[in-house]
């Protein structure tokens, strides 16, 4: 949620208003990834359940090519 609502306060530069929704998205979903992928791996290492702590590891990993993908289509 915290993200999503720095997303909207960043104004990224050579985008306007009108910017490319698509960008939004992608920068939600991959912000959403990483902090969801933190959170079970945080909760995985607690519990020393070794799958959530691989969950939140590939999440993390997903969230950071998501962000990979945004950058290069319209960074």
């Amino acid at each position: 949620m915290a993200g999503s609502q720095f997303l909207l306060a960043v104004d990224l530069p050579g985008l306007g208003d009108a910017g490319p929704d698509d960008l939004r998205s992608l920068l939600t979903a991959s912000f959403v990834l990483v902090g969801t992928g933190m959170v079970l791996g945080v909760l995985g290492h607690l519990t020393q359940l070794k799958t959530l702590v691989a969950t939140g590891i590939a999440l993390v990993f997903a969230g950071g090519a998501f962000f990979l993908v945004a950058v290069g289509q319209f960074g």
